[in-house]
């Protein structure tokens, strides 16, 4: 490989690596005013840049966030982001120098999880990371959607100000991490989150894009949705609305149905897209027509790595059943996290017994969150040999309900 420099970015270097990322994921470099924009990000995580001479060539980076798992636990993870390398530099092995040594400082500073969504699928399986979780956008008819089969919860819906946005925003979603994968947001995502929501609209005509929340009876903020409406293309033929559901988060399912309640009951609109949603959406059977829910695409979303085997196998729950498995573990990174665990529904010991199965950390690292069953690995091809008990007992032990679902990019 060639001896190209790579270390941590400066301050001052943070702009042409952020060109260098950009040209990488077939973006042209930014503006001063986006640049502006997305200072603050830069003082939320930790960047590693290649330089060619004093040429930025490469770049991986990873924000501080922390992963809900099963059981409720929520795990120190390094969210890894900005990965990019000029085309001029691809297949020199400068990505795996980079990842390398991004992963292992993670693990330094205690990481138990690395995190990422791919934008190519095929890259990270080789650095130990696995597919743990979908994601799916859907196009909602909502004429056929109403009335839901079942009674949302009581309360009320209101439209916030702008003014609301930030302070009101922020604790109803922490509140509402019920599902495994879901990742905090940090004050400097949210500026960003409800960008749209927050400036005025630039003209007269145009899209408008808001944030409802939902008011229990108790008087506490329990959900909200973030979305855009505007009239359709064919305004001149059929004057009717469209919409977009960016992020719709409760306290509870139910919140949830109460959420969508209301935007399928705005007047004029018609059709609503929606994504990221989870592959389980509960509205979907609540629909009076369920074909109203039209699942238009079914995506990668998580892509794990777990980066300490032990604490992340001792800090999540299994179960529940009266069985239980030996997985041995292969890390070719990482020695502490080769060897054999124990799993049963009382937790995950390490022990000497015979493996029932061996595996890599990649797939070890897709199943973590429940999502991924050992049957349906095995059943690909992706586990060879692996005895059928035991793959049975595993899928009981790691299965989790609701499917994993972080709705967060980064």
């Amino acid at each position: 490989m060639d001896n190209f420099d790579i270390h941590a970015v400066a301050e001052s270097e943070r702009r042409a690596v952020s060109d260098t990322v950009r040209a990488a994921l077939l973006t042209g470099p930014i503006t001063d005013d986006v640049y502006e924009s997305e200072i603050e990000s830069w003082e939320h995580g930790d960047f590693l840049a290649a330089w060619d001479g004093e040429r930025c060539v490469g770049n991986v980076g990873a924000f501080h966030f922390d992963t809900s798992v099963p059981g409720g636990a929520r795990l120190k993870t390094a969210g890894v982001t900005e990965v990019g390398i000029l085309p001029t530099h691809t297949r020199r092995g400068l990505l795996t120098s980079l990842i390398s040594r991004l992963l292992i400082d993670a693990r330094s500073a205690g990481n138990n999880l690395a995190s990422l969504r791919a934008s190519e699928t095929p890259i990270y399986g080789r650095f130990g990371f696995g597919l743990a979780g979908d994601t799916v956008s859907a196009v909602i008819d909502a004429r056929r959607a109403r009335p839901l089969r079942c009674d949302p919860p009581s309360g009320t819906m209101r439209v916030l100000e702008r003014h609301e946005l930030l302070s009101k925003v922020p604790p109803i979603y922490d509140s509402s991490r019920w599902r495994v994968g879901t990742v905090n947001r940090p004050d400097w995502i949210w500026p960003h989150k409800l960008r749209a929501a927050l400036e005025p609209a630039p003209s007269r005509f145009g899209k408008g894009t808001f944030v409802a929340a939902h008011t229990s009876d108790a008087g506490e903020d329990d959900g909200y949705v973030l979305y855009e409406v505007e009239w359709d293309e064919d305004f001149a033929d059929n004057p009717t609305g469209k919409g977009r559901v960016f992020d719709l988060w409760g306290a509870s399912p139910a919140v949830e149905l109460a959420l969508w309640d209301y935007a399928l009951g705005i007047d004029l609109v018609v059709v609503w897209r929606a994504e990221p949603r989870p592959v389980d959406d509960p509205i979907r059977l609540a629909m009076f027509d369920s074909r109203a829910y039209e699942t238009r695409q079914r995506l990668d979303e998580q892509w794990v790595r777990l980066l300490d085997v032990d604490a992340a196998l001792k800090r999540r729950t299994f179960g529940p059943t009266d069985k239980s498995a030996v997985v041995e573990v292969d890390d070719p990174m990482f020695t502490e996290n080769c060897g054999r665990w124990t799993i049963s529904r009382a937790g995950a010991q390490r022990t000497d017994a015979k493996p029932d199965l061996r595996v890599d950390i990649a797939t070890l690292s897709a199943t973590y969150l429940g999502g991924v069953p050992w049957s349906g690995l095995a059943a690909s091809g992706a586990l060879s040999d692996a005895p059928t008990e035991a793959l049975s007992d595993l899928d009981a032990l790691f299965a989790v309900q609701p499917a994993p679902f972080s709705g967060t990019m980064f």
